[in-house]
């Protein structure tokens, strides 16, 4: 698994997966990221960390769960990090269950620009609840878009349609700074992805918004270098 990448295109950026304490939601039926945890996170996290250079000044940090789930000793040196590799933005990760303690989060970092993304997946509220999310049905994109700059979308999943996707495309085009589109993967979980969806997505949408600056497209769940 490699847990840093350097990204130079679309947001440049350095680009790392750590390890947290456990994802505390852990009830997404198509996830099984949580199982990335050990006894001693920050014994993988400092490695990946020290890797940083600082090169684009914007370090992107996601775990498998939420940020406020990384360890002390973790976000001790990523404020280190900031600080000594010149870091003037950053991004982090989360659950839409903490969205009232972000900004108590942000303030750890008072020094940069902190932004977060949401795994919402959709915004249609009955696949969200299909999918065992764990955000409102009755939470808007404008709701959503209070507390996170950015969101991930996941498509190609059985059950959805073309007009899902396109219609969640065109929702986070309109309230959100970024979002990556997520080719969902068969992992070790019972969902499955459409081939279907799969083919017309690569085929017919992937070539509209590839060159989007503002969207990242993932037909697999590495694209980005890690994973």
């Amino acid at each position: 698994m490699d847990r840093y990448a350097r990204i130079d295109t679309k947001m440049p950026r350095e680009f790392v997966l750590l390890q947290g304490t456990g994802c505390r939601w852990r009830k997404c039926t198509f996830c099984d990221y949580h199982t990335d945890v050990s006894a001693e996170p920050y014994a993988v996290n400092q490695e990946v960390l020290r890797r940083v250079t600082g090169v684009h000044g914007v370090l992107d940090v996601i775990n498998s769960g939420s940020c406020i789930e990384l360890d002390v000793q973790t976000l001790e040196l990523i404020k280190q990090v900031v600080a000594e590799k010149n870091i003037h933005t950053l991004w982090f990760e989360s659950h839409y269950i903490y969205r009232n303690r972000l900004a108590e989060f942000a303030a750890m970092f008072p020094s940069v620009e902190v932004k977060f993304r949401c795994g919402v997946e959709t915004f249609q509220p009955q696949m969200r609840q299909k999918w065992n999310k764990g955000i409102p049905a009755d939470a808007t994109p404008a709701d959503i878009a209070t507390h996170f700059k950015g969101v991930c979308l996941l498509c190609c999943v059985e059950g959805q349609t073309r007009e899902d996707i396109l219609n969640d495309i065109a929702v986070a085009r309109k309230c959100f700074e970024y979002f990556s589109v997520n080719v969902f993967c068969n992992n070790t979980t019972s969902v499955r992805r459409d081939e279907g969806l799969v083919k017309w997505f690569r085929t017919e949408v992937h070539p509209s918004v590839k060159d989007d600056p503002r969207i990242e497209v993932l037909i697999d769940n590495t694209d980005l270098g890690v994973g």
